[in-house]
């Protein structure tokens, strides 16, 4: 009796170990996918050709993203991927992949009466940027809405250039308020002109060699006055190159 218990000890152990072998090396990596895995190679800065070619060749699908053109990029190469590189991923997953666009010839669209968020919305999708957004009062075109934009529609012009818009503020106020732009930046100082709704007037330099460049020196109009009209603000700003 105590060989039969050896021996069926012996092998309970044997069929238990080859068990464990077989799930654990051949049922449980095809269950699991763990032998379709790879790591992703990097192919940023490829084009999109080779790039497809290396990834299905490991059997990955590919899903290309086109953005707009860029002067930082070569046209038709691989900026992103997603996952990233060098992840570990399965066998059939999709890689998006980020393509640089060319730079074409595209019309300006009329993007007149739209929303600014529209407006930008479609500029992008052409490959457009925006250089400059300018908000004035309007009483025709609602707040919020493109009054006016340049280039002007119908105008060929390439993919990567710029645009500048203008957006309604709605009705003008029954006045103005100059604001107080004095030690403001030039830049500042013009943005906060434009947003009272007023106007930038003429701009001149005197040499401060005890200020930061392009300081506001003084204004022509009195902070705090209203004024009934859409006045332009002259400014002394400050230089530290001096006049020969």
């Amino acid at each position: 009796m105590g060989r039969s218990l050896l021996k069926y000890l012996i092998a309970f152990t044997f069929f238990s170990f080859s068990g464990i072998v077989i799930l654990d090396y051949f049922i449980l990596p095809n269950y699991v996918g763990y032998n379709n895995e790879h790591y992703l190679p990097d192919v940023r800065g490829e084009y999109l050709e080779k790039a497809t070619y290396q990834l299905r060749s490991l059997r990955f699908n590919t899903k290309p993203i086109l953005i707009p053109y860029s002067e930082s990029h070569t046209p038709g190469t691989v900026i992103k991927m997603f996952p990233r590189a060098f992840t570990k991923v399965k066998e059939g997953r999709t890689i998006d992949l980020t393509i640089a666009g060319k730079d074409e010839d595209i019309e300006i669209p009329d993007i007149s009466n739209l929303s600014l968020r529209n407006a930008k919305l479609t500029l992008t999708k052409l490959g457009l940027g925006i250089d400059t957004i300018i908000y004035e009062y309007d009483n025709v075109i609602s707040d919020g809405y493109i009054s006016f934009q340049l280039p002007r529609k119908g105008q060929t012009v390439k993919s990567s250039t710029n645009m500048t818009l203008g957006v309604s503020r709605g009705a003008p106020p029954d006045y103005y308020i100059i604001p107080d732009i004095v030690n403001y930046s030039l830049t500042r100082a013009r943005k906060s002109i434009i947003n009272e709704g007023l106007r930038v007037g003429e701009i001149t330099y005197e040499f401060q060699p005890d200020l930061v460049p392009n300081t506001v020196i003084e204004q022509n109009m009195t902070a705090g006055m209203r004024v009934s009209f859409p006045a332009s603000i002259n400014l002394l700003i400050s230089t530290d190159k001096q006049e020969n």
